[in-house]
């Protein structure tokens, strides 16, 4: 049994790895290929393909990283509209340099996709799920706002403003 918790363990940090080189070199290349990835990450390309299908997984997967990294620092209680609203902007706000970096590489759509896997479960929930939709759509609003004004207002500035 203890061999196999050990693999697991060395999956996940080679996948860290490979998810922190590339997100290193999108905030500093213009074209980044798997090749670059894998050295910077020193792994082979099969330890690549192994645990990514799409450099989009991968920012993906260090979005959810992070996210998950920050809620440990800054807990989000359960059915809390509000606070996890005030947890994603400035949460968004916070990682301003790698957003920055996801949208020079055209990829924002990719923060959508994240509000969808993180915010609205998967099981079907009922009507619940209708009013989470609203709150992950109205928050990706407001971070799509703060991406498009490159994060020229504070979370303070934001957070003030009553809808």
């Amino acid at each position: 049994m203890g061999y196999n918790k050990r693999n697991d363990e060395i999956n996940a940090i080679t996948k860290e790895s490979i998810a922190f080189a590339y997100c290193e070199l999108l905030q500093n290349e213009q074209n980044i290929s798997v090749t670059m990835i894998c050295e910077k990450a020193g792994v082979s390309r099969n330890a690549y393909y192994r645990n990514f299908n799409s450099t989009d997984e991968i920012i993906i997967y260090c979005l959810i990283l992070k996210w998950a990294k920050y809620c440990e620092i800054n807990p989000v209680p359960p059915e809390d509209g509000e606070v996890l609203k005030q947890r994603l902007i400035q949460f968004f706000y916070a990682e301003k340099e790698f957003v920055r970096a996801i949208k020079k590489h055209d990829k924002v759509y990719l923060i959508e996709e994240l509000f969808r896997k993180v915010i609205v479960p998967a099981e079907d929930i009922g009507m619940a799920k209708y009013l989470l939709y609203v709150v992950a759509y109205s928050v990706y609003g407001i971070i799509r706002a703060m991406i498009d004004n490159d994060f020229s207002e504070t979370p303070e500035q934001i957070l003030s403003i009553k809808s």
